[in-house]
């Protein structure tokens, strides 16, 4: 399975610096400011290692470890590159509105978006003014990743890497312990 990671090396400044059509963006680089740490590079380079195909779409991207990285201040998306596939949006605020429409239109299986639900609020009313049915945002996993009380970007990288791993795989995200039986296995002793 291919895994989309829409994601941005820089922070915007202001709400979503960007001009954008159902395939196109164009980000004002102007008002996004340096690099920061992000989930995506840590999400990318474990989700090669375990063998996942792995496209990056960064404006401002530096080192991924992915099969395919688009980047530029202005880049076109078509359909096919999300049709189908696992997306992890993780754009800082840069691209965000125009990202989730984006794979929902586009026919993702399955999306998971780095965010608060307190930023989900905003983002989600601008998504659903823009046409896209409440029924269809049910299926976005926000804030994305497992609970395993993650507290830093390699943290959440693993519960977000955890999460795509048990949906792709159909896992139940259940302690094995649980899954496999062990207080009946204590109880038989």
């Amino acid at each position: 399975m291919k895994i989309v990671i829409f994601a941005s090396s820089k922070e915007a400044e202001m709400e979503e610096p960007v001009i954008c059509d159902r395939d196109t963006v164009k980000v004002d680089e102007s008002k996004c400011t340096g690099r920061t740490i992000s989930v995506a590079p840590y999400v990318a380079k474990h989700l090669k290692d375990l063998g996942y195909y792995v496209i990056v779409v960064d404006p401002f991207a530096g080192d991924y470890e992915a099969d395919e990285v688009i980047k530029g201040t202005t880049f076109q998306i078509p359909d096919e590159i999300v049709k189908d596939n696992y997306v992890l949006i993780a754009t800082k605020h840069v691209y965000d509105t125009w990202a989730i429409i984006k794979s929902i239109l586009g026919g993702a299986k399955e999306i998971a978006v780095v965010m608060s639900l307190k930023r989900a609020k905003t983002i989600l009313k601008r998504v659903i003014e823009a046409g896209i049915d409440k029924d269809k945002l049910r299926k976005l996993r926000i804030p994305a990743g497992l609970d395993i009380n993650s507290k830093n970007e390699k943290d959440i990288a693993f519960s977000i890497v955890s999460e795509i791993l048990m949906v792709t795989k159909g896992g139940t995200g259940l302690p094995l312990r649980d899954i496999k039986g062990f207080e009946k296995l204590l109880e038989d002793l």
